[in-house]
C-alpha cells in the first residue's frame, strides 16, 4: 500500500526547450497548469508582457498539465503579433531604396510617459488604457502628392488619425478635421470593436495631395477606396497624425512614396 502511494507522488520530468536552451522541470502530480508555466517562465527569464505558446516535437499546441507524460519535450515559443510579424516580412523582403520612397519615424507622444514608441519609432503604441493622446510623424508633405500606409492593430475606439498642419496657429482646424476622421465608424465592412473585442487589424493607405487639397483613406486589404475628404486650403505643410486611446499599435508599414499609386482614382 505504501509503495504504491510513493509511486504516486513521484515525479514526473518535463523538458521545456526555448532560446537554444533546454530546463528541466519536476513537476508532481496535481500541480496546477498556472503555476508549472509560471515557474518556468521564472526560469527561463521570458518577460511577462510577452505571450507564448507549448508545442510538441510536431509542432502541435500542448496544453500544460501535471497529466502530460514523464519525459516529454515541450518548445516554448514566443508568440508575436500580426504587426511583428508583419515589421518582419517587410524587412525580408525590402529591395535597394527606391528614390522616390521617404523614410519616417513617429515623434515623441504628447502624452510620452503612456504612449511608448517601438520598432526604432515605427510604432507608437500605449501597452494600458490610461488616456488619450497626439502623436505626429516625422514625415513633412508640402507640395505634390504623397501616399502612406499604415497599420492598426487592434482597431478600437477613440481612434483618429490622417493629417495635420505644421503651422501651430492652424492646429483649432486641425483638431477639427482630425475628430471627423474616427476610424471605426469609417470602416464599416468590419465588426464594431465595441461588440467584438479586440477589434480588427486594418491595413490603411493616405493618400496625399497638396494641389488639390485632398485626402483619402484606402483599405489595402481589401484594394478599395474607404473615405476622402478636403482639408483647409491654407494648410501649406502637413504631417501624418494618430490620436488614440485604448491599448492600440499603431504601426508605420512602409515607407511614404512620393506620386499617386495607380489604384487611387481622382
Amino acid at each position: 500500500m505504501g509503495s504504491k502511494n510513493s509511486k504516486q507522488n513521484t515525479g514526473k520530468t518535463f523538458y521545456f526547450y526555448y532560446d537554444m536552451s533546454c530546463q528541466n522541470l519536476v513537476v508532481y502530480p496535481g500541480t496546477p497548469s498556472d503555476e508549472i508555466k509560471y515557474t518556468i517562465r521564472d526560469l527561463l527569464n521570458i518577460p511577462n508582457e510577452s505571450k507564448v505558446e507549448y508545442l510538441d516535437e510536431n509542432g502541435n499546441p500542448v496544453v500544460i498539465s501535471s497529466a502530460l507524460p514523464d519525459q516529454i519535450k515541450i518548445y516554448v515559443k514566443i508568440k508575436k503579433t500580426f504587426t511583428e510579424k508583419f515589421i518582419e516580412e517587410q524587412s525580408k523582403n525590402k529591395t535597394q531604396a527606391n528614390p522616390e520612397s521617404i523614410n519616417w519615424t513617429w515623434l515623441e507622444s504628447e502624452s510620452p510617459r503612456y504612449h511608448l514608441r517601438k520598432n526604432n519609432d515605427k510604432t507608437i503604441y500605449q501597452p494600458y488604457n490610461e488616456c488619450i493622446a497626439k502623436t505626429k510623424g516625422t514625415l513633412i508633405i508640402e507640395s505634390g502628392e504623397v501616399y502612406f500606409t499604415l497599420l492598426f492593430e487592434p482597431l478600437q475606439c477613440c481612434v483618429f488619425a490622417g493629417i495635420y498642419p505644421i503651422d501651430e496657429d492652424k492646429a483649432e482646424k486641425g483638431n477639427k478635421f482630425l475628430a471627423e476622421l474616427d476610424f471605426w465608424r469609417l470602416w464599416p465592412d468590419y465588426c464594431d470593436p465595441h461588440a467584438h473585442f479586440p477589434g480588427p487589424v486594418i491595413d490603411a493607405g493616405f493618400y496625399v495631395n497638396m494641389n488639390s487639397k485632398l485626402l483619402i483613406l484606402f483599405d489595402n486589404k481589401k484594394n478599395k477606396e474607404i473615405h476622402r475628404k478636403a482639408f483647409p486650403s491654407n494648410w501649406t505643410k502637413v504631417c501624418p497624425i494618430v490620436n488614440f486611446k485604448h491599448v492600440v499599435s499603431i504601426t508605420i508599414s512602409s515607407d511614404a512614396k512620393r506620386g499617386k499609386p495607380d489604384f487611387i482614382k481622382i
